[in-house]
């Protein structure tokens, strides 16, 4: 009789050790895909942030400088062209307090932060003071590409344009217009004019490029 009485006591015992066991196996099955989840958030974000500061991305000048203009143009299509490593994922990217580009609708995830450096390039002109003793100006500062506007009189010719001893414009007749002269981003420029006599002022306008650069946080987060 004691026997038989104990019986639903212990059924309803295992019932109770059954469902927390049932509850303890859930509970553990969701925090290890959580964690698995998490984990492969985080590796598609460093991998990405990784990318966008390669010295060979499409929007950096070199490695851990981004370029100002190339940002510009980074949406979401662009984004997951340029990077497949994000195909699959909600992904945003911000600098500092600006968003760059946004695929899908990234909630939560997991975020990756980067210093860099944002370059952003502005026009400068100068008129130099060229002489026969000195036909060559010095670019103040580094530059990717050069403008130059020969206007010289009618009895002067500029027949010779060199960019550090290389020669880079010729023409015996004489050189008027403006051409573009590309250069090296990791060299000082010295501009040598050869002529056929002095030239007056105003007959050489350079314009270039020079960088200025400014610290930045880049913030890539990616969710599922």
């Amino acid at each position: 009789m004691r026997a038989q009485m104990n019986l639903p006591a212990l059924a309803v015992a295992l019932l109770v050790v059954t469902t927390v066991t049932v509850v303890s196996l859930g509970m553990a099955d969701r925090a290890y895909l959580s964690a698995e989840r998490d984990a492969d958030q985080r590796r598609v974000a460093v991998a990405l942030s990784e990318r966008l500061v390669a010295p060979d991305a499409a929007v950096t000048t070199r490695a851990n400088v981004l370029e100002d203009d190339a940002l510009a143009d980074l949406n979401a299509p662009r984004l997951r062209t340029l990077f497949p490593v994000a195909e699959g994922y909600d992904v945003r990217v911000r600098l500092g307090d600006r968003t760059l580009a946004s695929a899908g609708d990234p909630t939560g995830g997991t975020t990756v932060r980067r210093l860099v450096l944002v370059e952003n390039r502005t026009e400068t002109t100068l008129t130099p003071n060229l002489s026969a003793s000195d036909p060559a100006v010095t670019l103040p500062r580094r530059s990717p590409r050069v403008e130059l506007a020969l206007t010289p009189p009618s009895e002067r010719n500029v027949k010779i344009v060199k960019t550090n001893e290389k020669v880079v414009l010729r023409n015996e007749s004489g050189l008027r217009g403006t051409f573009a002269v590309e250069l090296s981003r990791f060299e000082t420029t010295t501009l040598t004019f050869e002529t056929d006599g002095p030239l007056p002022a105003g007959s050489v306008e350079v314009t270039y490029y020079p960088a200025e650069t400014t610290k930045a946080v880049l913030a890539v987060t990616v969710d599922e």
